[in-house]
């Protein structure tokens, strides 16, 4: 049994996978549906096929991407949706680059010099981070994302409100 195969069988089961039953998963955020996993197994016969689904509700558009599985999929679909919201306040954008770099609060906090609970109060909007901290987040963000440090603090600042 392939992890293709593991993967559809954790979530949809043994009779499922030997039906080769499609599947089609929608998922929520703040009850509106952001997005959905569609599963069908490949037209050659040997594989299922995971297609995470964004909904750009703003733009009137949607994206989606194949995966290997589920989780993958999911996943996908969730930093998507993050990526579109990143606008939406700093706290936001900071929960969108934590899970682009795919990095712990804890680890930003130490790269950044500062405490954990710094990273948590901007991430709960309590306040915003002073300039040097603003400029070292966007060079730490900026140097793994390789997107121009000047572009991204524009990008960063249309997030402040």
């Amino acid at each position: 049994m392939t992890t293709n195969e593991r993967s559809y069988i954790k979530h949809f089961g043994r009779e499922a996978n030997t039906a080769r039953k499609p599947q089609l998963d929608k998922i929520f955020h703040e009850d509106k549906n952001i997005g959905q996993v569609e599963t069908m197994w490949s037209p050659l016969g040997q594989f299922w096929i995971f297609t995470g689904r964004i909904f750009n509700t703003e733009m009137g558009t949607s994206h989606k991407l194949d995966h290997d599985n589920f989780e993958d999929a999911y996943q996908w679909v969730q930093s998507r949706h993050l990526e579109y919201r990143r606008h939406e306040s700093f706290a936001v954008y900071l929960e969108y680059m934590l899970s682009d770099m795919a990095i712990s609060k804890t680890h930003l906090a130490h790269h950044l010099k500062v405490s954990r609970q710094t990273i948590h109060d901007w991430l709960n909007g309590e306040y915003l981070p002073d300039v040097p901290n603003f400029i070292n987040l966007a060079r730490f963000y900026s140097a793994w994302s390789l997107v121009d440090i000047n572009t991204l603090l524009v990008d960063m600042s249309e997030s402040i409100v």
